[in-house]
């Protein structure tokens, strides 16, 4: 049984969906601090659990024309996890494999007979280096300090 105190208590089933123009600042605080949430790279999941909004309704809210800038912020948020992944991923910093899985969220593949993305670029990473493949061309870059680039044509 319900008491009247826990009616007005906050829905436990999830948080409020209301718009609210603090939404964008929260959003844009995160991006630019996303490292002081103890993070690696920002995610939308960490973002919704900063607004206290669902992922699915920051996806809605993007979609929507009044709330462009969300959008923006959503796309900014990928980039800056793409260049993380490919950076963090050079210098051996994160997980090959988990780099390599997330790295196909950005339209990158290893699969060689595949052309994934719009680039037709393949991409390999492993604790050695990483092996860009586009058309005949490769690039080899070796995480090992000193090493240089090794740029081929087939």
């Amino acid at each position: 049984m319900q008491t009247a105190q826990s009616l007005t208590e906050p829905n436990p089933v999830g948080p409020p969906s209301k718009w609210d123009a603090s939404i964008i600042t929260k959003a844009r605080h995160y991006l630019a601090n996303y490292q002081d949430y103890g993070k690696n790279i920002p995610t939308v999941a960490r973002l919704s659990q900063v607004l206290n909004i669902s992922r699915d309704r920051i996806y809605k809210w993007a979609q929507q024309k009044d709330k462009k800038e969300l959008k923006y912020i959503l796309s900014e948020l990928k980039c800056i996890q793409e260049a993380e992944l490919l950076e963090n991923g050079l210098t051996g910093d994160y997980n090959p494999t988990i780099t390599k899985l997330l790295l196909t969220k950005h339209g990158y593949t290893d699969n060689p007979n595949s052309n994934q993305g719009v680039s037709g670029i393949t991409v390999n990473v492993n604790r050695s280096g990483v092996v860009l493949k586009s058309g005949g061309q490769t690039l080899e870059i070796d995480s090992t300090p000193g090493v240089t680039l090794e740029h081929t044509t087939e």
